[in-house]
C-alpha cells in the first residue's frame, strides 16, 4: 500500500512538471516588482496557583520589496521583534525587549543588463535588550561596491502556470498554451503595481483580469473569455492561494562598509564586504535560495575580526494551499581576543494558507551557540522549539 501511494507522489509531481515544456528559468522579464510582509504574535496568560498573573508575549513582522528595471534594481527588507512577559512569582516586574532592523541596496547595472553593476547599500538597527533599562543607540551603516550577475523573479510564472492548470481543470481551458502564450500571462500578472497606480486600489482589478483574458485569447487558449466563474477562480488564486517566490540567477558583489554609529553611540570602523547570492527553481514545485555575505573588520583595534553568514533555505509547494519550508542559518563572528561564536539554527515545517491571508504555520527549530564573547550565550546543546500559530500575510 505504501509503495502505491509513493508511486502515485513521484507520478503527480512527474506528470505536473510534464504538462508545459516552459521551465521557470525561462522568465526572465527584468521589468517588475515582488512584495511580501507577514505579522505574527502569540500571547500566553497564567493565573491561579501562583503569586500573581504572568503573560508571555510575542510579537514580529517582516517585509520584502523588490523592485527591477534594465538600468536598475532596488529592494528593501525589514524585520521588526518585541517581547513582553513578567514571572508568576511575587515581586517579578514586566520585562520587554524588542529589535528592528531594515536594509536597503540600490544596484545601477552599467550596461542595462545583467553584467556588471554599481551598488549602494544602507542598514538601520534599534533595540532594546530584555536586561536594559533603555534601549541603545541607533545603528547605522552604508556601503558602496560592484558587483556582477541579476536575480530574476519567476514568480508570475508560477502564478500564470497555476491558472492555466486550474483553468483547465474546469474545463474553461481546452486547448494548450504555448510557452509564449504563458510568458505573455505572466508579464500582465507581473504589472499589478501599474494596474493600481494607473486605476486605483478599488478598479485596477477589473483591468487586470481583462488584460489576462486577452493574453489567454491572444494564446489561442480561449475563444471567448474565462466567464464570471473564471475569473473568480483567478481572484481566488491570486489573493488566496499565495505562492511563494520564485526567483533564479545569481549576483556576486564587493565593497567597502563604513559605520557610522554603533550601538553603544560610537562611530565604528569601515568593513570589507562580499556577498553572494543564488536562486534557482526546482520543477514548478521547489525553490532553492542562498545567500552569503563576509565582513571583515579593517580597523585591527576592534575586538571582532569579521563575521560570516549563510542562509540556504527550500521550499515545496505540496499543494495549492500547503507549503513545506525548510532553512539552514550558519554565524561565525571571528574575535581578535576571546572566544570565537558560531551560531547554528535549523528549522523545518509546514505552512497553510487560510482564507483572508491567513496562514497557520507548524514549525520545528534546533539552534545551538559554541562560544561567548559580545552579546552571545553558549548552549553547549541544541535546543529544540515546535511552534504552531497564524500568522497574516499583508502583501
Amino acid at each position: 500500500m505504501n509503495n502505491k501511494i509513493s508511486l502515485s507522489i513521484v507520478a503527480t509531481i512527474f506528470l505536473t512538471n510534464s504538462l508545459y515544456a516552459i521551465e521557470m528559468t525561462d522568465y526572465k522579464v527584468i521589468e517588475g516588482s515582488y512584495q511580501e510582509a507577514y505579522i505574527n504574535g502569540k500571547l500566553t496568560v497564567e493565573d491561579g496557583n501562583q503569586d500573581q498573573t504572568s503573560y508571555n508575549a510575542h510579537t514580529d513582522a517582516s517585509f520584502k520589496t523588490i523592485n527591477t528595471s534594465a538600468p536598475y534594481s532596488w529592494g528593501l527588507n525589514g524585520t521588526a521583534n518585541s517581547d513582553f512577559s513578567k514571572g508568576s512569582t511575587k515581586g517579578d516586574e514586566s520585562e520587554d525587549s524588542y529589535d528592528t532592523y531594515l536594509n536597503g541596496n540600490f544596484d545601477k547595472y552599467i550596461n542595462n543588463d545583467d553584467t556588471f553593476f554599481v551598488y549602494g547599500s544602507a542598514d538601520l538597527g534599534y533595540r532594546k535588550q530584555v536586561t536594559a533599562d533603555k534601549a541603545d543607540d541607533l545603528f547605522s551603516k552604508v556601503g558602496v561596491g560592484a558587483g556582477y550577475g541579476r536575480m530574476y523573479d519567476a514568480t508570475p510564472l508560477a502564478v500564470a502556470i497555476r491558472i492555466v492548470e486550474d483553468l483547465k481543470s474546469y474545463k474553461i481551458i481546452k486547448k494548450p498554451v504555448s510557452d509564449a502564450g504563458m510568458i505573455a500571462l505572466a508579464k500582465v500578472i507581473d504589472l499589478r503595481e501599474e494596474y493600481i497606480s494607473k486605476h486605483g486600489i478599488n478598479d485596477y482589478k477589473k483591468y487586470w483580469y481583462a488584460d489576462m483574458e486577452k493574453a489567454l485569447k491572444s494564446a489561442g487558449a480561449i475563444e471567448d473569455g474565462v466567464g464570471t466563474f473564471g475569473i473568480v477562480r483567478i481572484n481566488e488564486i491570486i489573493d488566496l492561494e499565495k505562492i511563494s517566490g520564485r526567483f533564479h540567477g545569481w549576483q556576486a558583489r564587493g565593497g567597502l562598509g563604513q559605520i557610522l554609529s554603533n550601538y553603544n553611540g560610537e562611530s565604528g570602523a569601515t568593513t570589507a564586504e562580499l556577498a553572494f547570492g543564488y536562486g534557482y527553481p526546482i520543477g514548478y514545485q521547489s525553490q532553492f535560495t542562498e545567500n552569503a555575505s563576509i565582513s571583515k573588520i579593517l580597523d585591527s583595534n576592534e575586538a571582532i575580526d569579521f563575521q560570516f553568514k549563510n542562509t540556504a533555505s527550500y521550499t515545496y509547494e505540496l499543494s495549492d494551499r500547503i507549503d513545506w519550508e525548510n532553512s539552514w542559518y550558519l554565524g561565525v563572528d571571528k574575535y581578535n581576543e576571546g572566544d570565537d561564536v558560531i551560531s547554528n539554527s535549523l528549522s523545518t515545517g509546514f505552512r497553510y494558507y487560510l482564507a483572508n491571508r491567513l496562514t497557520f504555520d507548524t514549525t520545528l527549530s534546533l539552534t545551538k551557540t559554541d562560544g561567548t564573547n559580545g552579546n552571545s550565550v553558549e548552549t553547549p546543546d541544541w535546543s529544540t522549539t515546535f511552534f504552531t500559530g497564524v500568522r497574516y500575510r499583508l502583501k
